[in-house]
């Protein structure tokens, strides 16, 4: 673990908070990361990184990000993603969050993608992967979480592809299965953020469920796509006490 990171934590905890946070970091320090994406090809797939040339779409991210650890005191959470209507980009402001997370040494990202009828999060990410979230769910006898989890080629930042496409997919976030999943990849790092990539809120029944096995949701709104109603209605639905806040986007 880098001096510098080990110097912030100790500035920011106290007690046994301190150990506890030091500990969390080391064990991020030690995840195996592969192949990392170089700033070209981040940049080429719209991802933010250090150093990007376009300072204002990385500062709002980082915004984004501070202030989601401020409403949750810096400890990790399950937070879902989820346009307003399809195609408002929600999927580009899930990706980009979990970036600005990632960009923290002491932190560590999980993208979800629970797009299970319109997944892209592979795609967007380059990510070669067999199995995902449906497969587990279906089989989570025999097989474990470890085989969902993909380095992106973005350093704390991992992927759980949404899995093969099955003709009835209307109860798998009903199942227990999912919400055992959540419990044990949000567990495995004390400073580790689960984001889950979600469909429409007015679309799919999906992602009611969803928002309530998450900790807090952002409402993601693409440029002409909704009208104030249609914001207010499913910001109503997700419920004031859920609800971090809406990202105004250009869709995808």
């Amino acid at each position: 673990m880098d001096d510098q990171v080990q110097k912030e934590i100790l500035a920011r905890g106290t007690g046994s908070n301190i150990e506890q946070r030091l500990e969390s970091a080391r064990e991020i320090s030690r995840m195996h990361e592969g192949e990392i994406k170089t700033a070209e090809q981040l940049s080429s797939r719209k991802i933010i990184h250090p150093g990007m040339a376009d300072r204002e779409a990385l500062n709002a991210f980082r915004g984004l990000r501070a202030k989601l650890f401020s409403m949750n005191q810096g400890e990790g959470f399950v937070i879902m993603i989820s346009p307003v209507a399809p195609d408002s980009g929600g999927s580009f402001i899930a990706s980009n969050l979990a970036a600005a997370i990632a960009l923290d040494d002491t932190k560590t990202a999980l993208l979800v993608d629970c797009n299970i009828r319109n997944p892209c999060q592979h795609d967007l990410l380059d990510v070669s992967c067999e199995y995902g979230l449906t497969d587990y769910i279906e089989r989570s006898q025999d097989m474990s979480v470890e085989r969902l989890i993909y380095p992106t080629g973005i350093p704390r930042l991992r992927l759980v592809p949404a899995g093969q496409q099955h003709e009835s997919v209307s109860d798998y976030f009903t199942s227990v299965h999912m919400e055992a999943f959540l419990e044990e990849v949000r567990s495995r790092y004390r400073e580790r953020f689960v984001l889950i990539d979600a469909p429409s809120v007015a679309e799919s029944p999906d992602a009611k469920v969803l928002a309530d096995l998450s900790d807090t949701v952002i409402l993601c709104v693409g440029y002409a796509k909704s009208t104030r109603r249609q914001i207010a209605e499913v910001a109503a639905e997700i419920g004031r006490d859920k609800l971090a806040g809406v990202v105004f986007s250009e869709g995808q």
